[in-house]
This record gives C-alpha cells, sequence and structure tokens, in this order.
C-alpha cells in the first residue's frame, strides 16, 4: 500500500488533536488538509498516508523496505500536533521517538518538514536534532513548505488570508481526503469526519487561561460564512458527509462584537446563523457537530446567546456538545490561571443550554449538552479545591441539569503545581461513581434506541490492524463470542459495547440494555430468531446462558428434521416449542 514507482513527496498525517481543533481518526484534521493543498495548487505529486499506515507498513515490511521507501521521495511533509493526552479508540498520534526514526532513516538529501503543535512542545522540552534538510516549523507549516517549495529556502511563515482560503480549498479535495482509510466508498461509507477550521485564535488573548494554546494564535482571525460553505461543498464532491466545526475556542463568539476593546465581546447572531443553516441547505451533509463555547460570553450576554442556542439545535445532529472549560470551581485557582469563567457564569450558561438542547433526536440522543472540562495541578490549587469542585458538580445535578460528559485530567507543561496523587485520584473516582454513573442512566436510559452505531473494534477498546480483515470485517464473525465495541458518528460518542461480535466497519441500531462507569451495553434489534447466535441471544436481559442454549437446541432439532432454515414463523414460536415463557420485553430485539 506504501509502495510508489516515482519519485514524490510523501505527506504523513501524525494527527493533530488541539483544544480547538480534532484531527485523530476518524476525523481528518485541517492543517494536513492545508500541507495537501499546498502540493495541490503547486502541481507537485504526492503520496499521503496516515501514521497508523506507515506503522502498518514497518511492521509488516522492515526496516529494509522503511529505507527503500523513504530514499524514493522527493521529500517529507508531517504534522504532529497532538498536545492534548487521551485515550484514543481509533488511531494513535504520532510519537517522539516515531518522529526520531523516520528522521533518522531520511537521506541527508531529502528536505523534510515537520510542524504542528507537538513540534512546539518538543522543541520546548529541548528536543532540536541537528541534521541538513530538516526544518521544525513553529508557525504555519503550510506556508513555510509553500516558501520552501518557491524558494529553496526555509524560513517561518505565516499563511496570508488569502492562501488560508487556496489550501483550504484545494485540501478539500485533496489525497488527505480522497484517500484517508475512514473515507470508505458510496457501498460502505466510513465513518470520516471533516473537521473545518472557522477561525483562528481565542478572544481572551490578551489575558487567556495561561496552560492554554490558544490565546497564544493571536487576536482571532474569522473566515466568512461563504468561504466555509465552499469549502466544504468541496469536500462533499470528494465524498465527504460528515463534518465538525472546529478551529474555534468559543461558539459563540465567532465573528462577535467588541473583541479587542470589550472583556466579554459580544455573540452576534447572524453569522453563526448564515454558516450552519448553509451548510444544511447541502442535503449530501450527514452529521453536524461543532464544539468549544465561553461559560461567561453565554453567562454575560444571555440574550444574543439564545437565540445561537437556538439556531444550533435547529440546524446540528443530536448529540451535539458543548466543551465549557471551567478548569476549577476555586476562585483561587481561577484568578492565579486567568480562567474563563467562575462557578456562577458556569450554571447560568448550562442552565441556557439545557432548557434548549435537552430532547432528543432522531438518533436517540439530547440535542445539544454541555461537557465540562476540569484540569488539576493548576497554580493555586489546595486539598479543598478538589471539595469545591465536587460541591458544583452535585449542585449542577441536584438542579437537574443534565452534562455529556465531564473530562478530568493534569495541566501539561512547565510553571504549574505538583499534583497531591491521591487527592486526585479520590476526586476522579469520586465523580465517576457518584455523577457520571447517574448521569449515563439519565442519558441513556435502559431500553432507549440508539441509531447508527459504528462497530470499530474487537474485544478490546483500541483498533487494531488485524480487525481490518475478513476475519472481523465479514459476515462469518457475526454473533460468534467476543465484545464489539462502537460509537455513533460525531463529537465526543458514547462508547457502547455488545457481548458478541458484531461484522466492523458496519452500522447497526441497538437497544440499551446496561450502564458502565463511562460507557453502556446494548444489543442490536432486528435480530433474526432463525439465524440469531446463542451470544446474541444470552446478551438479550432475561435469557441467561442455559435458556439460549434450549432456544438453540431446539431450533437446530427443527430445521433438521423439516430442513426448513426458517423453521419458526415467529420468535415467540419457537420460544413456546422450547417451553419457555415469553416476555414481552424480547420483541423490541427482534424483527
Amino acid at each position: 500500500m506504501v509502495e510508489s514507482t516515482s519519485s514524490r513527496w510523501l505527506v504523513l498525517d501524525g494527527y493533530e488533536d488541539e483544544p480547538a481543533a480534532f484531527g485523530v481518526p476518524p476525523y481528518v484534521g485541517f492543517h494536513i488538509r492545508y500541507l495537501c493543498g499546498v502540493l495541490e495548487q503547486a502541481k507537485i505529486e504526492y503520496d499521503y498516508f496516515t501514521i497508523d499506515q506507515w506503522r502498518d507498513f514497518v511492521r509488516t515490511e522492515g526496516e529494509d523496505a522503511v529505507t527503500k521507501r523513504l530514499s524514493n521521495i522527493c521529500g517529507i511533509a508531517c504534522i504532529a500536533g497532538a498536545i492534548v493526552p487521551g485515550r484514543y479508540l481509533r488511531g494513535t498520534p504520532i510519537s517522539l521517538k516515531e518522529t526520531r526514526n523516520i528522521i533518522r532513516e531520511l537521506p541527508l538529501s531529502i528536505p523534510a518538514i515537520f510542524g504542528g503543535w507537538a513540534i512546539r512542545g518538543w522543541r520546548q522540552q529541548g528536543w532540536n536534532p541537528l541534521r541538513s534538510n530538516l526544518f521544525l516549523a513553529v508557525q504555519d507549516t503550510d506556508a513555510t513548505l509553500s516558501n520552501f517549495i518557491q524558494t529553496g529556502q526555509w524560513k517561518h511563515c505565516r499563511r496570508t488570508a488569502e492562501q488560508w482560503t487556496q489550501w483550504a480549498h484545494y485540501g478539500a479535495s485533496s489525497k488527505a481526503v480522497t484517500q484517508h482509510p475512514d473515507l470508505g466508498d458510496e457501498e460502505n461509507r466510513g465513518p470520516l469526519t471533516y473537521e473545518v477550521e472557522v477561525y483562528q485564535g481565542c478572544v481572551r488573548y490578551k489575558r487567556g487561561c495561561k496552560f492554554c494554546i490558544e490565546p497564544k494564535k493571536g487576536v482571532p482571525i474569522w473566515r466568512t460564512p461563504e468561504d466555509i460553505i465552499k469549502e466544504v461543498r468541496l469536500a462533499h464532491d470528494a465524498g465527504v458527509e460528515h463534518v465538525r466545526l472546529g478551529g474555534m475556542t468559543d461558539t459563540y463568539t465567532y465573528m462577535a462584537e467588541g473583541v479587542k476593546e470589550l472583556e466579554y465581546p459580544i455573540p452576534n447572531p447572524q453569522p453563526i446563523a448564515k454558516l450552519l443553516h448553509g451548510l444544511r441547505e447541502d442535503e449530501r451533509l450527514g452529521i453536524l457537530h461543532t464544539d468549544n463555547a465561553n461559560p461567561s460570553i453565554i453567562a454575560e450576554h444571555l440574550e444574543p446567546s439564545e437565540e445561537i442556542t437556538k439556531t444550533l439545535v435547529e440546524t446540528l445532529s443530536d448529540g451535539a456538545v458543548l466543551s465549557f472549560g471551567l478548569e476549577s470551581a476555586d476562585p483561587n485557582v481561577h484568578q492565579a490561571n486567568w480562567l474563563n469563567c467562575d462557578a456562577g457564569q458556569l450554571k447560568s450558561a448550562i442552565r441556557l443550554i439545557n432548557k434548549y438542547g435537552r430532547q432528543h433526536g432522531e438518533r436517540g440522543l439530547p440535542k445539544l449538552l454541555p461537557g465540562l472540562n476540569f484540569i488539576a495541578g493548576l497554580n493555586g490549587e489546595s486539598s479543598t479545591t478538589y471539595d469545591m469542585n465536587l460541591d458544583l458538580l452535585h449542585e449542577i445535578r441536584n438542579e437537574g441539569l443534565l452534562l455529556r460528559r465531564i473530562n478530568i485530567r493534569q495541566v501539561e507543561g512547565e510553571g504549574f503545581q505538583e499534583i497531591d496523587s491521591k487527592l486526585f485520584s479520590k476526586f476522579k473516582n469520586t465523580v465517576r461513581n457518584t455523577i457520571d454513573g447517574p448521569l449515563l442512566e439519565e442519558l441513556f436510559p435502559l431500553g432507549n434506541k440508539l441509531c447508527e452505531v459504528h462497530w470499530e473494534t474487537h474485544d478490546g477498546r483500541t483498533r487494531l490492524a488485524a480487525h481490518q480483515t475478513e476475519s472481523h470485517t465479514g459476515e462469518t464473525c457475526r454473533g460468534n463470542a467476543g465484545i464489539t465495541f462502537g460509537r455513533q458518528i460525531g463529537a465526543y460518542p458514547i462508547l457502547i459495547g455488545v457481548e458478541y461480535h458484531i461484522p466492523l466497519e458496519s452500522q447497526s441500531d441497538i437497544i440499551v440494555t446496561g450502564h458502565g462507569a463511562r460507557s453502556i451495553t446494548g444489543v442490536e434489534i432486528n435480530l433474526d430468531h432463525n439465524r440469531v447466535s446463542q451470544k446474541q441471544l444470552e446478551a438479550i436481559p432475561g435469557i441467561g446462558e442455559k435458556t439460549a442454549w434450549k432456544l438453540i437446541s431446539q431450533r437446530a432439532k427443527k430445521i433438521r428434521k423439516s430442513g426448513d432454515l426458517n423453521a419458526y414463523e415467529s420468535p415467540m414460536h419457537l420460544f413456546e416449542a422450547a417451553n419457555i415463557d415469553w416476555d414481552s420485553n424480547f420483541s423490541v430485539f427482534f424483527e
């Protein structure tokens, strides 16, 4: 797959994962597309590969093949942008060790550019490889590559507004899209989600959260609704269905008023409405989600924020999540780290989103809910900080307000406090047990139907190379012993486990049958009673191992005697023949 018969550039997608950018599969990030857009515009031949595809090549072909492959390229361009730590199901961002290995194997004559926020982070930690023709970009990787193509010189560059539009549009139909392994084809659509950059920077650029990279990007630079809509249409032409509006530190301050003058810029409902409705006019659009929102902006400007919230609920797909960065409920931590909202502002914003977004949509999910972020290790943290955080969560829940997810992580970078591991673990476990659990049961009640679950892994929560083979994707695995994990397409989807194998990269609807700490279990609907396996039957609540075996045995006897594979007219007849009482609750699982 990685072999090439002609010399060309190699574009390696190491994935990006930033506070306002998704690029780990099933997402395709915008920075890697801009790189491809530069080459597309310059009419330079190139190959595109994800880091997971490269790993497969290294593992299966060996070092000699890697050396040969890298010696047969004109140059290499790579994005390494995973800043926010996380656990990934479908892909894993490139590591520093992998980056070093690739650089070591490159012939000295071949130009190489590596960019993205991980590169900046590694450089700050002291990584500075000495090698000719190697450039570590700390500004815009795409603009830096473009300058090199034109001048033959390496120089840190920023893209202009005109270049931004050009490379976004060229990148929309580039190989980063058309050759992405998650795109699929017309018969088997993949879960690829196109992350589109709406704007850069943060309205709190003067005094933004100390731990965050976004304020460092400066005054927000907006893209127009027309520019974004055109890019997405080009992506649809290339086969894209699903879109996420990224690059926004705050959905509510897109083209806001008073960004340079006001501490709390005033939300402008018209541009975001024009963008969202314009995207929805294209019937090819599938799932549409967005990401971050600043609770303090919402709380300080409730009237325009309410109008924007209504537009979001009307245009976004159900399951949409607005990430709220509280980080800490402790006023001392808030002040020491220039955090973006206090507890009062947070609750006001959560109330507004719940007012319009908690009703369920066609896929069985709430239309729009807030997510909440906590960060441990920020300056000013004390033993009482975790108590304040927990008290706030209980206040939110006692008021009957819903949160889609609670993200708890430790601060990254230098200049922050040492974390008390015992206090942190206690807080995290308490939240998972007393807040997350009841929330999941309310959001995904037993018997609730969830539609269009995309199945991704077998017997573990990480997709492996073996999962892409026929033994895992073919119909013959259906109903076999094991566990299948999947998610609905969209931002922050709940992990769903089913206690038997389902062909991977397929989709089906499920009924919720149980709850874990941060995941749920379910059983598919439309099971065929004449072909259902023992493991599928066992997964249905109320049917245990012995009952399932008795049903399978009865069906097998009837088939042997009659020779008819459609042995029973209905599941009720099968149960009756096996002398097992039929429960009306079983009917929801069968055709």
